[in-house]
Parts: structure tokens; C-alpha cells; sequence
């Protein structure tokens, strides 16, 4: 979708209501439905905090008199989470009629009382009151925050003389703030012709001889900014173009002078709806400054050119841009094949202890003349073999083979790799849960299932250097009315941070020092090969990695 004055599409106000007795949630929730509230319901404090933390509602209705956890304590909780803290709290209750409570309710953090029984309008006026409250208060730190950015960014643009430098800082100032994924800077001649382009990241440069053509022709003609939610509701060609060099959404803006329009300004993310109209519009204010840094640096290189022979210093400057793009090329193409072979070591190190081990018992039983065990060699025979696969996927892993499935035993695979992975979480001080509940078989290769389980819960190693608590589980669930295969993995670590968690399963990107950004990618692409799904969820002290797999009687 190409829109140039977005409204965000936003949903209506989410209410969490939080009370233990079923017809005072049912009251709630006909209330609120009525008037065209989204509505979720939790019916103790905890499974609020939990809920609250997920769904990050715009309002919460909490009553104080629960079991498991009250009201009180859940306010406490949820004001002491960056994620949750100020999320507007309405305790609704007949209990705490004492001043004192109110006072202590008011001390945790809650915004406001009602007293049971209450009239719906002042209900529902109230809780508007709190979320429009809410959403100003979030709008105007917004728009703080712009100007933060604006100021900051400006302050560099006025120092930059040189164009290509005032570029660089400018496209690596937008990926961080707007948390793109790439970047480009187009400037036009007087005839409209791109005549100096710019891209930062890694996902525009296949693009390049499309976006030369299209934002030129789009900025000059239509002088519209441009908003792309998804790039498949583009027009066929760009819709294919974007979707395979995985850019989902994008936001353009013109550079004008004088009333003239001479270039473009663009952000592209991987992630569908990743840009609001609040960064359109910081994207325009931005420009606008751009705009005039940007034909002060063109100014400055006029006068350079006059000052110095004009066609040396061209020519020299060409040949040195040539040679650096040639340097960076290569510097490139050798960290990839680095990184890749960094990454091969790390996914064979996980078979490479139980065959070691094996090994070393096969040789305590020649040493002491006993007999061999056949079960040590097959077992170390099917590591080796296992080690072979791993690497001819691993270097096939931009365009993977066909493999064949079968039904597939999930809870069995979990106890062999549990038995494999068993020392070393020994060794880690990480203590095992496992609930196994699932009754079907999946549909998949076990092997690569199997990979993708140690590589979970190497990962969960890592993230708890000092031991901690280890959740395995399955279930038989359904995915869209189909029955299918939940699979679970959460730790007790040390979390991933929100901005970084939308690149976790990008190839090469990693959150741990010497890490090679594989292991996630590889399992990423396994899951999706098998017609599956996997997401992570990650709050303080607890990340959860979920994966869904089709059963064999659906296959």
C-alpha cells in the first residue's frame, strides 16, 4: 500500500479487565463491547501482570480482591515494568472503600477508582479519559523525542561540508532512529537523472537500477512523501522486486530546493508496517533540513571545482571511489566466507562431545580388555554422519535441498537430545522441566529437528552464565482450525533487548560476543521448510521461543 497521509490503521482501545468473578468480567465486557472496545480478560492479578506484559493494552480495569495474587500486588508489579509502566490502571472494586486503601492503590500506581456498583457512563467516560491521557502524553514525548533527533541531526548536517560525508551521516543517523534496515540518498541533475546516489545496509544495492527509475519518477511527478505498509500490495513488479530482496515496508520523501524537487529520501525495513506516519513525518522534517545542507555541500564542491582543475580532480576522486568500492567488496565477500566458516565449528560442536565421549569409552574398553560396545561405535558412527549433514546444509544453506519427511516422535527427539545435551547443562548449573503432552506425531526430518532443539538449548546456555531454569513442553494445538504441534523452549536468561529482537533470525546477526548469527537463521529456515512456524518472546529474566509444526495426519 502507497499512502501519503496515513492514519496508523489503529485498532480500538484494548481494555484488559482483571477481576475473579466470571459475571463481573461478563459485566465489564458488554459494557466496554458496546462501545466498540477491544477486550481481554484475566482472572487473578498474575495472570493479568502476564497478560498486561504481552498484550500491552491501552487500559486496565483491576479489582483488588483475588486469589493467587490481588490487585494491589498486580498494580505494583505492572508499575515496576518498563513495559507496563504506563499503561493507565483503573482499580474497580468494592472492597477498598477505606481512604487509606484508595491512598495505598494510588502509592503503587493506580490512576483512578471506582466503587462497585458503578454507572457505565461514568465508566466508560472515565476510561476514555484515561486512554486519550494516555495517547497525548504518548504523542507528546513522540514529538519530543523528534525534536531531540531533529536537533541532533541537524547540528551534524551544518558541520558536513563534503557531500559524501553529509550523506553517510545522514542515511546511518536514519537507520538508528527510524530502525531501518536500509537506506538510500538519490539526487537528480536539472533533467531529472539521478546523478548521485547513496545506500547504508545491506538490502537496497540488488535494487538499485529499479529505485534509480521509480522514486525519481514517483517524487518528481506525484511531490506525494510515500508510506509503504506491505510491499506485496505494491504494483506486480516492485511487489516481486522488494519481496525477494526482503524489504516489506519503506518510507520515500523529496528533496526540494527553491520549490524544486531534486532527489529522494528513503528507509526500508524488513519488517511489514514497520513505519508510522509519525516517522513519515519526522522523515519530512529531516529532508527539509537535509534539502539545505545538502545543496550547501554541492555549493561548497562548485567552488572547490573552480578553484582546482575541474576534470583532474574528477578523475582522481572516480579512480579513488572505484578502488575503495573494490576494497569494500572484497572486505565483504571475505567476512561472509569468515563468518561462515565460524559458524560451520559452532553447529558441529554440538555432536562433536557425545562423539568424543563415545569414543574415549570405546578405548577405556581396549585398554581393559573388555568387550567393545557395538551400541558406543554406531553411536559414534551416526554423529560422524550427522556432522556431514550438518556441513552440507550449512554451505547449501542459501538454497536448500529437498528432504524427506516422515512422522515424526517430537517427545522422543527431546529425550535424545536431552541425553545428548545432559553434561553440558549438568556442567551449566541449568535445571530441566520437561512437559511432554503431545499426542501426535509431526510431520519432518528428525535430523534437522533435531538441530534446531540443541540449538535452542545452546542458546539458552549461553543466556544463563550463572545456571538457571530450563522449560521444554509440547502440545497438541491448533493453527488456523488444523491441528498441529506446539513445541516450546524458555529460559530463565538474560532477555533479548525489544530492538534487537526483530533481527534475531536474520543470517549473521547475533547478540553474543564471537557468535557467528547462523544457528538462528539455519532453524528459522528448517521450521519454514517443514510448513512451520517459530517466534520469540523475550521480557527481563525470561525468553520463550515457541515453534509450531504440522502434525503427520495433516501432511
Amino acid at each position: 500500500m502507497i499512502d501519503s497521509d496515513s492514519s496508523d490503521g489503529k485498532l480500538p482501545p484494548l481494555v484488559l479487565i482483571t477481576d475473579d468473578n466470571p459475571q463481573a468480567r461478563m459485566l465489564l465486557r458488554r459494557i466496554l463491547e458496546r462501545e466498540a472496545f477491544r477486550v481481554e480478560e484475566a482472572e487473578d492479578g498474575e495472570s493479568a501482570v502476564q497478560k498486561a506484559r504481552s498484550l500491552l493494552p491501552d487500559l486496565v480495569l483491576m479489582d483488588i480482591q483475588m486469589p493467587v495474587m490481588d490487585g494491589f500486588e498486580a498494580v505494583r508489579l505492572l508499575r515496576e515494568d518498563s513495559l507496563t509502566e504506563r499503561i493507565p490502571i483503573i482499580v474497580v472494586t468494592a472492597a477498598a472503600r477505606d481512604s487509606i486503601d484508595v491512598a495505598h492503590g494510588f502509592g503503587l500506581g493506580a490512576d483512578d477508582y471506582i466503587l462497585k456498583p458503578f454507572n457505565s457512563s461514568e465508566l466508560i467516560a472515565r476510561a476514555r479519559s484515561k486512554i486519550k491521557a494516555r495517547r497525548l502524553e504518548d504523542t507528546l514525548q513522540r514529538r519530543n523525542a523528534q525534536l531531540g533527533i531533529l536537533s541532533r541531526i541537524g547540528a551534524q548536517l551544518v558541520r558536513a561540508l563534503a557531500l559524501p560525508e553529509l550523506a553517510e551521516y545522514l542515511l546511518d543517523a536514519l537507520l538508528d532512529h527510524l530502525k531501518g534496515s536500509s537506506a538510500i540518498l538519490l539526487l537528480l541533475d536539472d533533467t531529472n537523472t539521478p546523478n548521485f546516489w547513496l545506500v547504508r545496509g545491506n538490502s537496497l544495492e540488488r535494487l538499485l537500477p529499479l529505485l534509480v527509475v521509480w522514486l525519481p519518477r514517483y517524487i518528481v511527478e506525484y511531490g506525494q512523501p510515500v508510506l509503504i505498509e506491505d510491499a506485496q500490495t505494491l504494483e506486480p513488479e516492485l511487489s516481486t522486486a522488494f519481496t525477494a530482496d526482503q524489504i516489506r515496508s519503506g518510507i520515500a520523501v523529496s528533496l526540494a530546493y527553491q520549490g524544486r524537487v531534486f532527489g529522494a529520501l528513503a528507509v526500508a525495513s524488513q519488517q511489514t508496517n514497520q513505519f508510522s506516519k509519525y516517522d513519515l513525518r519526522l522523515l519530512e522534517a529531516v529532508s527539509a533540513q537535509a534539502s539545505l545542507a545538502i545543496r550547501n555541500a554541492q555549493l561548497y564542491s562548485d567552488l572547490q571545482a573552480y578553484a582546482h582543475n575541474l576534470e583532474a580532480m574528477v578523475q582522481t576522486r572516480t579512480e579513488a571511489l572505484q578502488k575503495v568500492q573494490q576494497q569494500l567488496l572484497r572486505a565483504d565477500k571475505l567476512a561472509a566466507l569468515g563468518t561462515l566458516a565460524a559458524g560451520i565449528a559452532h553447529e558441529i560442536n554440538n555432536p562433536l562431545q557425545p562423539l568424543l565421549t563415545n569414543l574415549e569409552l570405546t578405548l577405556e574398553d581396549i585398554d581393559q580388555t573388555r568387550p567393545i560396545d557395538r551400541e558406543l561405535i554406531e553411536f559414534a558412527t551416526h554423529d560422524v554422519q550427522r556432522i556431514k549433514r550438518i556441513v552440507s546444509r550449512l554451505l547449501d544453506f542459501a538454497r536448500p535441498a529437498q528432504t524427506a519427511f516422515t512422522p515424526l516422535p517430537l517427545n522422543d527427539l527431546i529425550h535424545e537430545v536431552m541425553v545428548l545435551a545432559g553434561k553440558q547443562l549438568e556442567h551449566a548449573r541449568v535445571r530441566v522441566t520437561l512437559r511432554l503432552e503431545a499426542q501426535q506425531p509431526a510431520h519432518g526430518n528428525a535430523d534437522q529437528i533435531r538441530q534446531v532443539l540443541l540449538n535452542l538449548v545452546v542458546n539458552a546456555m549461553d543466556a544463563m552464565p550463572n545456571g538457571g531454569t530450563l522449560l521444554i513442553a509440547t502440545a497438541d494445538r491448533q493453527c488456523e482450525d488444523v491441528p498441529c504441534l506446539e513445541l516450546l523452549v524458555r529460559d530463565s536468561g538474560v532477555g533479548i533487548p525489544p530492538d534487537l529482537i526483530v533481527h534475531i533470525f536474520d543470517p549473521f546477526f547475533t547478540t553474543k560476543l564471537g557468535g557467528t548469527g547462523l544457528g538462528l537463521a539455519i532453524s528459522h529456515s528448517i521450521i519454514e521448510a517443514h510448513g512451520g512456524q517459530i517466534h520469540v518472546e523475550s521480557v527481563p529474566n525470561q525468553t520463550t521461543f515457541t515453534i509450531y509444526l504440522p502434525t503427520a495426519a495433516e501432511a
